[in-house]
């Protein structure tokens, strides 16, 4: 049975049998090979032309252009909103921390020397009675009644009060060598490699 492409086809109810009209019908390929290849991939279809049943092939013919997008959607109503979560439970509470020990500190003072060399000023003291400057340099200081008085002190420098802004060498004379008549003695020293008592510099002092 010979295979014949279809260039139109058009398909009326007969009485009978169905009956395809074929207004040209043209044989394609080269040869049975090719009839045969076209055959394994078409929809093969019986066809009446001129009083004659033909197996013919319909072949699927080019493929059309893209058509143009249609017009956007409409945007879906929005959702119901989802659960709130629950709620974390609150933590536990931490522990307070114990107490720290009682400070040793029982008298403090910042001292700051004037222009007087026999006198100085007691800034924010705590538990110290009296600070004298008896020679430019050693200052003799005497806390408040009820302070055991042991002759050692913590002092360092402080440079707001001291003379032009400069901090001098601080120290403590434990044994109170040039104040016999008070329990704590601080001298005040020049910076530098040659240090010579002189007045002019402020220090703090701490009593344990």
């Amino acid at each position: 049975m010979q295979l014949r492409t279809l260039s139109l086809i058009a398909i009326p109810a007969t009485a009978g049998a169905m009956a395809i009209a074929v207004p040209s019908l043209a044989a394609t390929g080269a040869g049975p090979t090719a009839h045969a290849a076209r055959a394994r991939h078409c929809s093969a279809v019986i066809v009446i032309s001129h009083g004659r049943r033909i197996r013919a092939c319909l072949l699927r013919g080019p493929r059309g252009f893209t058509g143009f997008p249609g017009p956007r959607g409409a945007t879906g109503k929005t959702g119901p909103a989802g659960k709130n979560g629950k709620n974390g439970t609150n933590g536990t509470n931490g522990t307070n921390g114990k107490d720290g020990a009682p400070g040793t500190i029982v008298a403090y003072a910042l001292v700051q020397p004037t222009a007087s060399p026999t006198a100085a000023n007691l800034i924010g003291q705590s538990n110290i009675n009296t600070v004298s400057e008896i020679s430019a340099g050693i200052y003799c200081i005497t806390p408040a009644p009820g302070i055991t008085a042991s002759g050692i002190a913590s002092v360092s420098p402080e440079v707001s009060y001291s003379v032009g802004g400069v901090p001098g060498v601080i120290a403590v004379n434990s044994k109170h060598t040039n104040c016999p008549a008070t329990p704590y003695e601080v001298d005040t020293y020049t910076p530098g490699a040659t240090q010579t008592l002189a007045t002019g510099y402020a220090f703090t002092i701490a009593i344990p």
